[in-house]
């Protein structure tokens, strides 16, 4: 096998801004949106209901509150995604990263549209198989979502 550590570490290093830069856009929106859940979901009538049986708090955001307040964030998730694609192409031309995105680019500029429909095909394949695998992940977080 041709991989070594060093390798690795230095690929670990040239991945920090271009992750910081799609990721931070992100975090904020996902983290007040958790937080605005979870608000929501601690003045539920099974929270309370899980209090006056006695179950410690920690375990009633835990196990209850978090887990029901996930789901619009994880929908919310799928459909920012297709968000990612378009900021990895900035990111990628940004950084001068050889992609996906920069061969999107390339291809625009040199008119080379069938190259073009089919990067576009592949994201857009890429964008339902992350659909398919949110939908699968809602309903085994929610029993009610039933397929």
């Amino acid at each position: 096998m041709e991989g070594s550590l060093d390798k690795f570490l230095v690929a670990l290093d040239h991945l920090v801004l271009p992750s910081l830069t799609l990721g931070l856009v992100l975090s904020g929106f996902f983290t007040k949106t958790v937080r605005a859940n979870l608000l929501r979901t601690v003045k539920a009538d099974y929270v309370e209901a899980a209090r006056a049986r006695g179950i410690p708090e920690g375990r009633i955001i835990s196990r209850y509150a978090f887990k029901n307040a996930l789901i619009p964030v994880i929908t919310v998730l799928g459909l920012q995604f297709a968000i990612l694609f378009a900021g990895a192409v900035l990111t990628e031309k940004t950084f001068s990263w050889d992609g996906m995105g920069l061969l999107l680019l390339n291809s625009i500029d040199s008119a080379d549209y069938p190259m073009v429909q089919g990067i576009i095909v592949v994201y857009a394949l890429i964008i339902v198989g992350v659909s398919v695998v949110i939908d699968v992940i809602n309903g085994l977080i929610d029993p009610r979502v039933r397929y």
